[in-house]
């Protein structure tokens, strides 16, 4: 391999509509057993896996394990090695910096062996919501953690040896450039389907629930109760409804990787997904 673009994703609505994006511009999934993986790749993926429990892969229940990919993509001699860190937080509160220091590590190693096998070249791609701090602030955000002296939105960037870049999703309608993943597709998937989307949206805003129902309900033998933040998503929402119309039961991430409410042609006509493509060339 020449390249090895490691990506840090929020989570795995993202990294579906981002192997959507790859998968136009030439990309295939990998499909190596972990014990095929190029050395010392291998290596790594196999210690990190001997150490979960069974519980650790409920994945209903737990959370993704960030030291695991979630997805890989290849084509030609370039490896997308995709990593989902459920949140943002998770993302600019150091745990992108131990994933990166657990890839670097392995060519430091490598040094130290008697038999040594070829340099790993890296890249990598951070992807986030703009939500309401705006792209120059997470953009000031991730410069502070990677301590680079300039990043820039969906340019590459220099430091040591290493590429590093960012995408921030943002609302192409919101003029302070806030917004999040559900607009850009919101606004891809809704104009040749606008009857779908509206009739979905008519649904939510004529069945909207007290804000108390929106939380986790405890059921138990001796208690009943609602706990923790509201957890309705307008957006995340309606892209559910009209997805349910072709996916019965599915999540969004299905949804979004395999509905026809987004073509080949939107993702080529689109901005978004063209300055994206520019951060895997």
């Amino acid at each position: 391999m020449d390249k090895y673009i490691i990506v840090f994703c929020e989570g795995d609505h993202d990294i579906a509509f981002l192997t959507r994006i790859l998968s136009v511009n030439g990309f295939l999934p990998y499909m190596k057993k972990v014990k095929e993986f190029v050395k010392p790749l291998k290596d790594l993926y196999i210690k990190n896996l001997s150490n979960k429990k069974i519980e650790d892969f409920e994945f209903k229940f737990q959370r993704p394990k960030i030291k695991v990919p979630y997805s890989v993509f290849i084509k030609d001699n370039t490896l997308v090695i995709f990593h989902n860190f459920d949140g943002d937080g998770n993302i600019l509160n150091d745990g992108a910096n131990s994933i990166i220091s657990m890839y670097i590590s392995l060519n430091k190693e490598n040094r130290r062996k008697i038999e040594k096998y070829e340099k790993l070249n890296y890249r990598f791609l951070y992807f986030l919501d703009a939500d309401k701090e705006g792209v120059e602030n997470r953009l000031n955000n991730l410069k502070e953690s990677l301590d680079l002296d300039e990043l820039n939105h969906y340019e590459i960037t220099n430091k040591n040896d290493d590429e590093f870049g960012c995408y921030i999703f943002y609302d192409d309608l919101d003029p302070n450039t806030y917004g999040k993943l559900e607009d850009v597709l919101l606004n891809i998937m809704k104009p040749n389907n606008k009857d779908i989307f509206e009739k979905s949206e008519s649904f939510i805003s004529n069945n909207t629930l007290a804000t108390d129902r929106q939380r986790k309900f405890i059921c138990k033998n001796l208690e009943e109760k609602y706990q923790g933040n509201p957890q309705f998503k307008e957006q995340k929402s309606v892209i559910s409804i009209a997805g349910q119309l072709q996916f019965s039961g599915s999540s969004n991430a299905v949804i979004i990787a395999n509905s026809d409410y987004i073509k080949k042609d939107d993702i080529l006509n689109n901005s978004h997904c063209q300055n994206i493509i520019k951060l895997f060339e």
